[in-house]
């Protein structure tokens, strides 16, 4: 039969309430200890972590609140700039569209001209040519009495000079700077002896002393002649009547194009 030993047994649950003690003082408590300071600094971490988690959210809305106006700030670019860019355009269209027109009435206003030119360069060369053919045809034709007519009217308008403008002789008389001056006449046709001496009669009687004449037969007159002393010319020719024609000539012909046109 076993025996109990109550002072064993005594002794054994001494030494194990003093074990119980040791451990909880040097090894329960202390680790208990420090779990409680991981509890507490795993809580302090916890807290930390859900306040930077409530930043890191603060911050996010703001960040996406910032890129919501940035995408509605962007859009607001977009639209106006769309609308300068279309302002800018319509405004461009709108000078092109207004230089086009300035061109076009430039060419217009150049390609009139031209027209002009050519219509004015056209009629000239229409005026010459008929007054070339009619002074060929009147060289031709003319009859001797036609120049014998114009050298007589030419004789009279100087014997008339005389009569009706005094001064002017004077004039004529005081320029004459040579003791015999010289007549130089340019005829069409060939002068009778009889139509020269009437000339210088004529001529000496303007100048108040004797003349000296000098004859040039140039058939482009057509018919009568051309006479010159000192500062005076005188001239009485076909050819001078059909230049003062060539003038109507073009004249009629410019009014003809325009009611043409």
């Amino acid at each position: 039969m076993l025996e109990i030993d109550p002072v064993t047994i005594l002794a054994e649950f001494v030494n194990f309430l003093i074990l119980a003690v040791a451990l909880y003082f040097l090894l329960f408590k202390p680790i208990t200890k420090r779990m409680n300071q991981r509890a507490e600094e795993k809580e302090k971490l916890l807290t930390e972590a859900s306040d930077k988690e409530q930043e890191a959210e603060k911050l996010l809305n703001e960040i996406e609140q910032r890129l919501s106006n940035i995408n509605a700030e962007i859009e607001t670019r977009l639209e106006e700039a769309y609308q300068q860019a279309q302002i800018e355009r319509d405004s461009l269209l709108e000078a092109t569209r207004e230089e086009a027109k300035n061109i076009l009435r430039e060419a217009e206003k150049e390609a009139a001209k031209r027209q002009q030119q050519e219509m004015e360069q056209l009629q000239e060369n229409l005026v010459e040519t008929l007054v070339d053919i009619s002074s060929q045809i009147l060289i031709k034709t003319t009859p001797n009495v036609v120049h014998e007519k114009l050298v007589d009217g030419l004789t009279a308008e100087i014997w008339d000079l005389g009569k009706s403008d005094m001064r002017q002789v004077r004039t004529i008389r005081d320029s004459l700077t040579e003791r015999t001056p010289t007549v130089h006449v340019t005829t069409a046709k060939e002068l009778s002896p009889e139509q020269q001496r009437s000339l210088i009669r004529t001529f000496s009687a303007l100048a108040d002393r004797n003349v000296n004449m000098e004859i040039e037969i140039v058939p482009d007159l057509i018919a009568g002649l051309r006479v010159r002393i000192s500062d005076l010319v005188v001239e009485n020719t076909l050819a001078m009547e059909l230049t003062e024609l060539k003038s109507e000539v073009a004249a009629t012909l410019e009014k003809s194009f325009d009611v043409e046109e």
